[in-house]
């Protein structure tokens, strides 16, 4: 138990990192509790979690919100008050301030501030009185359980914590997903309320198993069966019987049927050469570029297959969901005799006759299936590896299902944009971060290809400057990564209240979330797959991608926008390897600089992601800015100001052993009044790096800022296409400025200022990158301990973000 409970937390660890903890249920109810501030990677080990023994686990890492980082503020917590219990949670209870005293005049004693431990005492103070009073709350249960028409035996003790924790949820307020367990009663209950929860079924080497968290990689390191679980949902479970409970004022219970995931976990994992997770999915963008090209675009290739299928749409879709069905078959030896079962099948034989025309492009597209059911089919072939045709028969069914409805979505939001710009109405751009910037660059995309304005802005920006001026005819186009970031969700939800006739549609990659689920009228695919260092880079790219499609389909032809999206991903590839050296001699001279400034001529949102990725993975101060916007006011930083780096006070102390001629060390001002040439000498010049695309207007815009700073003293670099006066401007070392620094890191040409952007926006992710790394050797190298430099999980950050 102790190790797999290890491997479990480390798998969390992109997740959370403030601290890390762990209770063990053994079969004689005795409940071992280890827990303190740290990543898993190094607490597990330090604790012995690993070491552990017991029949059930609950474990927690966090990304804290409430209560300090701090041994007793982490997870899970254990309560003693009026039951004893255990539990943990993922997201937050927004009205802890509240309960923390109330709980308190209950009887409860709270040792901590955090949230966790207030959903725990909510549910103890519940149980408690379910078990002191049982009569009516378990009358309702069995009630409920006898009208689902289920039969198994439940515990009464489970009944009565289900029910706790139904009455938990209606008094917390918050987004979150939370376990309980009471070490006298069998299993463990779980809720998933505003929060992401999976829970899969399985068995290995010990025994029968069933696993939840709230990170869809975790159960899929251990079983690929998943058990299906909805929004207001939760569980009780035990190694081997599940039962699904209804929060809210329905009470209702199920036993829904396993599912096969789509996904697999190796689909999340660390393939050679790469060493972390950023740098493989910085070099995965052609390939999801890919992705986009399958499903927005139409195929020569495929065409005329397709248009067999449209022919009879009704016989691929009666096949599709025999296909779907198979994800039910709870092992291999069910999903073989499902599988041959299908190949019999007359649905099956009458498509494959009428696509017999069409018998070589199955053939061309023999191998490795590339539509979303990839995982099912791969494990298809692996059990029947005659049956090849046939599986590439259901993959481009698959491709051809979903690229009709991508193209359909793509086509009716730009209707909705046109007809939302002829009514006098306004298209926002609402999205949060990373995606965020993705909508400022698409705003440019917007100007130079569409002539539709549109209006980006954060969550925050559209609650404070728009939503109490919305009207009907505005429309809200939403951009996430997860789609479930809580306060793009508020969003969608108070456009819906105040203004329910606005359209409002997402840009989205987790395609089973919330946001285009429950609160879209319907959206569109990012389609980059799993993301799993937390500086998103590939889902940057692949929304950069379906915007320009967005934008250009007002002004270009289909075959035209595919084209450029071709060499877009032609760009990204050159920039990478033809870059390499110039980004790498760039990263060490900016790794240790305490701060920098990114400006973008034209590309703010292309500024600002850069500069994001610096301050996320390196820790550095990083400003995005617009070129010409700089010199008014932040190019005060330039020439002498008081940003030293590590490095800058090694040197102080360097100076001061050569100047001290035996005089004592006085210390702090005392020391910098004796000696001025302590700091005089440690000033250098700052480092501003221009991102400039191929228009003449930004090169001249740029070559201008460029020669206004380097003479204030400030270093130059420079991300451009080739463009001789742009390499003068920037190698040209100004009159007495001998400590003057540059660099022209050159990406491809691509004729196109928008496709620039692919280009620039790869050498600013590899940039970061190989600074993040370079920093985080070097502060190992100083054995300075909880840096938290690292380009995968750095401090702080938190993937997806669920609380307000």
């Amino acid at each position: 138990m102790g190790r797999e409970a290890g491997e479990l937390l480390k798998r969390l660890e992109y997740r959370g990192y403030d601290s890390t903890g762990a209770s063990f249920i053994g079969d004689d109810g005795a409940i071992k509790l280890l827990k303190k501030v740290g990543a898993p990677s190094r607490v597990v080990p330090e604790l012995g979690i690993d070491q552990q023994a017991g029949q059930r686990f609950i474990g927690q890492v966090r990304w804290a919100t409430y209560g300090a980082v701090t041994d007793v503020n982490s997870q899970p917590h254990l309560v003693r008050c009026k039951v004893e219990m255990v539990g943990a949670h993922n997201g937050n209870i927004s009205n802890t301030d509240a309960l923390k005293p109330a709980l308190t005049i209950q009887g409860h004693a709270v040792v901590s501030d955090n949230d966790g431990e207030m959903i725990t005492h909510l549910t103890e103070d519940a149980y408690a009185a379910n078990l002191a009073d049982p009569g009516s709350a378990l009358a309702a249960c069995r009630a409920a359980y006898a009208a689902a028409g289920l039969q198994a035996s439940i515990p009464d003790g489970a009944f009565l914590l289900m029910d706790a924790a139904r009455k938990a949820d209606a008094r917390a307020e918050g987004s979150y997903a939370a376990a309980f367990a009471d070490p006298k009663v069998p299993g463990v209950v779980a809720v998933k309320s505003g929060s992401s929860l999976y829970a899969g079924i399985g068995s290995d080497a010990h025994g029968d198993f069933v696993v939840v968290s709230s990170d869809l990689t975790s159960v899929l390191s251990k079983t690929r069966m998943l058990i299906p679980l909805s929004e207001g949902e939760g569980l009780w479970f035990t190694e081997r019987d599940y039962l699904v409970f209804t929060l809210g004022k329905d009470f209702a219970f199920s036993v829904p049927r396993p599912k096969r995931s789509k996904l697999n976990v190796r689909d999340t994992g660390l393939r050679a050469p790469y060493r972390y997770f950023m740098e493989q999915e910085i070099a995965s963008a052609p390939d999801n570029l890919d992705e986009v090209l399958r499903y927005y675009f139409r195929s020569p290739e495929t065409e005329g297959l397709f248009a067999a299928f449209e022919d009879r749409k009704d016989l691929c879709k009666a096949l599709l969901g025999k296909v779907l069905a198979l994800y039910e078959a709870p092992h291999e030896p069910a999903l073989v005799a499902a599988f041959q079962g299908l190949l019999a099948d007359p649905v099956h034989r009458e498509l494959t006759t009428r696509v017999k025309p069409h018998a070589d492009v199955l053939r061309a597209h023999g191998g490795r299936p590339l539509s979303d059911e990839r995982q099912l089919l791969a494990d298809l072939e692996r059990l029947d590896p005659q049956a090849s045709e046939a599986l590439a028969l259901f993959d481009l069914l698959f491709i051809w299902k979903k690229r009709r409805r991508v193209t359909r979505h793509l086509m009716e939001l730009v209707q909705a944009i046109r007809e939302t710009q002829k009514e006098g109405g306004r298209v926002f751009l609402v999205a949060s971060g990373t995606s965020y910037h993705a909508a400022l660059v698409a705003a440019t995309f917007f100007n130079n290809l569409s002539g539709v304005a549109v209006f980006p802005c954060n969550p925050g920006m559209f609650r404070s400057m728009y939503l109490n001026a919305l009207q009907p005819r505005d429309l809200l186009l939403g951009i996430t990564q997860s789609g479930e970031t809580k306060d793009l969700v508020d969003i969608f939800q108070d456009v819906r209240a105040r203004v329910p006739g606005l359209r409002r549609i997402s840009l989205v990659n987790n395609e089973n979330s919330r946001i285009p689920q429950e609160l879209s009228e319907f959206y569109l695919p990012i389609l980059c797959g799993p993301e799993i260092a937390v500086a998103a880079t590939k889902s940057f790219l692949n929304q950069v991608a379906i915007l320009y499609v967005l934008a250009a389909s007002f002004s270009l032809t289909e075959r035209k926008i595919a084209a450029n999206l071709e060499r877009a991903k032609e760009l990204i590839a050159e920039t990478l390897r033809m870059c390499e050296r110039d980004v790498e001699e760039a990263a060490k001279r900016l790794y240790l600089e305490p701060s920098l400034h990114i400006l973008g001529t034209g590309l703010i949102g292309l500024a600002r992601e850069g500069a994001l990725k610096i301050r996320e993975v390196v820790l550095n101060h990083a400003e995005g800015y617009d070129a010409a916007e700089f010199k008014h006011g932040p190019n005060t930083i330039l020439g002498k100001n008081t940003l030293f780096s590590i490095q800058d006070l090694a040197g102080l102390l360097e100076v001061y052993e050569q100047h001290r001629d035996g005089r004592p060390f006085a210390g702090g001002i005392e020391a910098l009044q004796a000696w001025p040439e302590l700091v005089e000498t440690r000033f250098s010049n700052y480092p501003l790096l221009f991102v400039c695309p191929s228009e003449e207007r930004d090169i001249r815009i740029t070559i201008s800022q460029i020669h206004t700073h380097k003479i204030r003293g400030a270093d130059i670099m420079l991300i451009a296409e080739k463009q001789p006066e742009l390499a003068l401007a920037v190698a040209g070392k100004p009159m007495g400025q001998d400590r003057y620094w540059s660099k022209y890191i050159e990406v491809p040409f691509s004729g196109d200022p928008n496709l620039f952007v692919f280009a620039a926006t790869v050498a600013l992710q590899r940039l970061a990158f190989r600074m993040s790394v370079l920093k985080m050797e070097y502060l190992d190298r100083l054995t300075v301990a909880d840096h938290g430099v690292h380009p995968d999980a750095p401090k702080n950050v938190s993937k997806s973000i669920t609380v307000d």
